[in-house]
């Protein structure tokens, strides 16, 4: 009986040996079979090349220096703003000249001088932007990858599925919304924020169609729409980061006579100076009604409020330094004053402010918001081409189309290489706005950004196909569009 027994259960495992041995080979089949698709094998060459960018990445990255101030791995500000909402403000036009300027005993940015002085102000952020404008800054703010410069990125990567703050975001179960009171197909942003993974956006229909300039309405309707949206998520119990892209201080910067607050009894002899500072203070008035606006219902001391230039505003083509400088008595430079905007970053309940002279870029904002509000991108998996600005030791962004490529900005100099690439480059000091003599100290960097640039441009173009051209919808109404 146990002879049989024994044999039975031989006879069992034998079986069981064979189905194991069925099973792993079918399994290998069906496996080689699918890496031989198509579709596998570019999900295994993605795979391989995301591989390759994040180590030549981390190979760049421990040749220059980022890190040095850092101790212990402790983050300065981690995780200040966890738990809160995150908006974000893109100012249309504005460059860091016109905060705490004044010009014939006005100021031109009242709101935002009160603002960098409550919050933390950074005065050395440049614009990254390339053909594509204000839709770049959205997209560099939101992915931290550079823009190739030739392609606006809107258009050219508005098909993809691309990492992102919005994504972030909703991965802590926050919900995702973008306002413009344009079409949201003007610069195929109707590609654009599906791309990022917004939920939600708000266009022309959600807005009074009031005549304030081409490009729609007011930047005070866009508010008011605004604080009235995040008011119902805030009562809905829903945490939030929103977008608002503000057009009023849009070139060519004609203001409604009804709406100018900036008046000038002494005609300047630059008049697109003049219609510019007229712009730009009345964008800085409606950005005080936003933040009054979430004052009174409550929302302010509950998020993180960030607010950052997209572009410049005064081409350097038309715009005479020497009158700049005695219009509003401020050194200008053609080149760096140019390119310089503001970044400015609220904390909840922040009263007293700081300023972080770190240079940096637009391809910053997401790092630094990321650590503010307690996300490490290394444990996620992000890949940044942009750094952590409360953190850095030291840093260097580049800048392409609106200066020959290879251009950068570090905690010294600007420097621009000339038609032979390094060697008759020139630099200048962005502190003192003079000519470096010296550039041989800066080689290193010049090949560093070089690499840099094109390892984003590399990262940008793997990234995957959106498989569901329908991810986002607008938002549905509940009343038929304001007229």
């Amino acid at each position: 009986m146990r002879r049989i027994n024994i044999r039975i259960s031989a006879g069992i495992l034998l079986i069981l040996i064979i189905a194991i041995c069925t099973v792993a080979y079918l399994k290998r089949h069906d496996d080689e079979q699918s890496n031989k698709s198509p579709q596998k094998q570019l999900t295994i060459k993605q795979m391989k090349e995301k591989e390759i960018i994040l180590k030549t990445q981390n190979h760049l990255n421990q040749a220059y220096p980022y890190n040095q101030n850092q101790t212990a791995g402790r983050k300065t500000y981690f995780g200040v703003g966890r738990g809160y909402n995150l908006i974000m403000v893109q100012f249309e036009s504005i460059q860091n000249f016109v905060v705490n300027s004044s010009i014939q005993g006005q100021e031109v940015t009242p709101v935002m001088n009160k603002l960098a002085a409550e919050s933390l102000y950074f005065p050395y952020i440049f614009q990254q932007i390339g053909i594509g404008n204000t839709s770049d800054a959205e997209f560099i703010s939101n992915t931290s990858i550079y823009p190739i410069g030739s392609n606006p990125m809107s258009s050219k990567f508005g098909n993809r599925k691309l990492s992102s703050m919005a994504r972030l975001m909703k991965t802590k179960n926050y919900t995702t919304s973008t306002f413009h009171v344009n079409d949201v197909s003007y610069w195929d942003r109707d590609q654009l924020y599906p791309a990022l993974g917004f939920d939600t956006y708000y266009d022309r229909p959600y807005f009074q169609q009031e005549k304030f300039n081409k490009f729609g309405a007011s930047d005070e309707e866009l508010y008011r729409v605004g604080v009235s949206k995040l008011k119902t998520l805030s009562t809905q119990r829903k945490k939030f980061y929103s977008q608002f892209v503000t057009v009023s201080s849009h070139s060519p910067f004609v203001i409604p006579k009804d709406r100018r607050r900036l008046q000038l009894p002494q005609k300047l002899s630059d008049s697109r100076l003049e219609n510019y500072l007229v712009a730009i203070n009345y964008a800085d008035y409606a950005l005080g009604t936003f933040i009054d606006g979430l004052k009174k219902e409550g929302l302010w001391d509950k998020s993180v409020f960030i607010v950052y230039g997209d572009h410049f505003g005064l081409h350097k083509k038309y715009h005479d330094p020497k009158e700049i400088n005695e219009a509003l008595g401020i050194p200008y430079h053609k080149q760096i004053s140019t390119f310089n905007v503001p970044v400015i970053i609220h904390l909840p309940k922040q009263l007293s402010g700081k300023v972080i002279n770190r240079t940096g870029g637009q391809v910053d904002i997401l790092p630094t918001l990321a650590n503010i509000m307690g996300i490490d991108l290394k444990s996620e998996g992000f890949t940044a081409f942009g750094h952590d600005l409360l953190n850095v030791g030291h840093n260097i962004v580049g800048m392409r189309y609106y200066l020959p490529t290879g251009s950068f900005f570090n905690d010294e100099i600007l420097f621009v290489p000339g038609k032979e690439g390094f060697r008759d480059g020139a630099a200048t000091s962005i502190k003192t706005l003079k000519s470096v003599k010296d550039i041989t100290p800066y080689k290193f960097e010049y090949d560093y950004i070089m690499q840099w640039m094109k390892l984003s441009d590399r990262y940008v173009k793997q990234l995957p196909i959106r498989q569901d051209m329908k991810e986002m919808e607008p938002q549905k109404q509940t009343n038929p569009p304001l007229k």
